[in-house]
């Protein structure tokens, strides 16, 4: 989502730079696992995990996302 000055907000920069990372885990997983798992649902479970890291994220306390 864009500020009123039309910046983006820090979650949503974070959830661009890391779902790469999530769609290629996504990949990874689908080679281990049975054919009957779809790929669409890992991508969604992942992107799930991380929205609730990126809105449970605090910087005020020093640690790296």
């Amino acid at each position: 989502m864009y500020t009123a000055h039309g910046k983006k907000d820090q979650k949503d920069v974070l959830l661009d730079q890391h779902a790469i990372l999530v769609k290629k885990l996504a990949y990874q997983l689908k080679a281990k696992l049975p054919p009957s798992v779809e790929l669409d649902d890992l991508i969604q479970a992942g992107m799930m995990g991380l929205l609730d890291a990126v809105n449970r994220y605090e910087d005020t306390h020093g640690a790296q996302f």
